[in-house]
């Protein structure tokens, strides 16, 4: 395979629409990545993996490309969307390395969009010089220019624009859920995989403008001032990104995207539920211990029931229900509360994606426990590692330094590229001699140690956060 990294597919000032580029003329240098969009830095960047230097001109992609020969058509193409709450994240880190995927005949695409304020601010003031009313969703805007790219151009690489995979995780696999119901999208990817992230992730203008509004407050700014938001520096939007609250409820976060009625007309799930998206192939599901490697939940997580009832109510569920439930599960409360956030945040929305698509569906459980880290399970964005095959590139390298660890885990990764590319591929899924069925019919597949049929996890973990 070959590898082309740092390519820019698109250009955009400050809250503006990214306008699509050309393949570069001339001499490129395609050996080192891109500029990273400005930002605070995802959990494996704190944690002490490598980010590019970073520019409010980041719309870049880098590419992994198979050097035998194309089948007729070209290769399949798998896009991937990074995750980072949208606030952090690059499509050029190590984990993300496209090589292993390349190697099972795809031509793979990681990419930048734009993050935090400069992604997914809402201004009144914005949606007056949009010809589209639209604000909000510039990093939504960046994900659909570098489809069109890829739709342009991918041919060049050996790449079939008719059989596009958009897949992507956590944040990654918000977004790439949101896009399944945009009318900006249509016609840009052909398959979908969700790893970890639903479709509820979208907000209201008026909810985004009061976000705005408060925000404009710390920063000097009225809402109505376009100009002032514009011209202020990069850096005091990055300041917002500074605190870390480990107890902060990930719904109620100010960056995500918005239904602008443009790129987003109303909420994905409603979408989703009237048929948006149905001729999209999707493959969908979440880790089982999403919330477990959130280690300052110890010191500050619940450690009595009332604790956690209060927690819940505050996130807006019924506190009795929400201990009733959970008390018959665990013994601990704060146990209990990784069990809930798992489920509240990432694991029901994912599932319920699958069962409000009316498309063909298939669902599956991440599951693996390593020796290493016990306590931690099947934790949030494990799962990357196994489908990049990047399991010792840092900070995963951590969990999987042994030889025998390394050793156990690879079965599985295997296992994992072998049904994302088959995916991709359109060739039909099995899971042993059978195959794998479409969701909901009571099973899922599970990716664990040991890999095989597992009972749907919805019914028994999302009773309460059913909608």
């Amino acid at each position: 395979m070959a590898a082309f990294l740092g390519i820019p597919y698109a250009r955009a000032e400050r809250f503006g629409r990214p306008h699509l580029l050309p393949l570069p003329r001339g001499r490129f240098d395609a050996r080192r990545p891109g500029p990273a969009c400005p930002q605070r830095g995802s959990i494996e960047v704190r944690l002490g993996a490598p980010l590019p230097p970073q520019s409010e001109d980041c719309l870049n992609l880098n590419l992994w490309v198979p050097l035998s020969p194309p089948p007729e058509g070209g290769f399949p193409v798998m896009v991937y969307l990074h995750g980072g709450s949208f606030t952090g994240g690059s499509g050029a880190s190590p984990i993300y390395d496209g090589r292993a995927l390349a190697r099972r005949g795809v031509v793979v695409v990681t990419l930048n969009y734009r993050l935090g304020a400069l992604g997914f601010l809402a201004l009144p003031g914005l949606a007056k010089e949009d010809p589209d009313r639209s604000t909000g969703n510039y990093g939504l805007l960046d994900q659909i220019a570098a489809l069109r790219w890829v739709q342009a151009h991918i041919a060049t690489f050996g790449g079939n624009p008719k059989r596009v995979t958009l897949f992507g995780e956590s944040a990654g696999a918000m977004s790439a859920c949101a896009l399944l119901t945009s009318p900006l999208a249509r016609g840009l990817f052909a398959r979908a995989i969700l790893q970890s992230g639903g479709c509820d992730q979208a907000k209201s203008l008026e909810a985004g403008y009061r976000d705005a509004e408060r925000i404009g407050r710390r920063l000097g700014c009225r809402l109505e001032d376009t100009a002032c938001w514009k011209r202020l520096p990069v850096e005091k939007y990055l300041a917002l990104l500074d605190r870390i609250d480990p107890l902060a409820d990930f719904q109620k976060a100010v960056f995500k995207p918005h239904v602008d009625g443009y790129v987003l007309k109303r909420p994905p799930e409603e979408a989703l539920a009237h048929g948006a998206g149905a001729d999209i192939p999707l493959i969908a599901g979440a880790n089982a211990e999403e919330f477990n490697l959130n280690l300052a939940l110890q010191l500050v997580g619940p450690q009595s029931w009332a604790a956690f009832r209060r927690l819940a109510e505050e996130r807006g569920v019924d506190g009795a229900r929400a201990i009733q439930l959970y008390r018959k599960r665990f013994a601990d409360p704060l146990a209990a509360f990784y069990a809930f956030e798992t489920e509240r945040v990432l694991l029901c929305p994912t599932y319920r994606a699958a069962r409000l698509h009316r498309g063909e569906t298939h669902a599956y459980l991440f599951a693996y426990q390593t020796t290493t880290w016990p306590f931690a399970g099947a934790f949030h964005g494990l799962d990357v590692a196994f489908v990049f095959d990047t399991l010792t590139t840092w900070p995963f390298w951590a969990v999987f330094v042994s030889a025998p660890e390394f050793a156990a885990a690879e079965p599985t990764g295997r296992l994992m590229r072998r049904y994302w590319t088959a995916f991709a591929k359109g060739t039909p899924l099995k899971a042993g001699l059978m195959p794998w069925p479409e969701y909901p019919t009571g099973w899922v597949l599970r990716f664990g140690r040991k890999s095989g049929w597992a009972r749907d996890p919805f019914p028994a973990r999302c009773r309460l956060f059913v909608k």
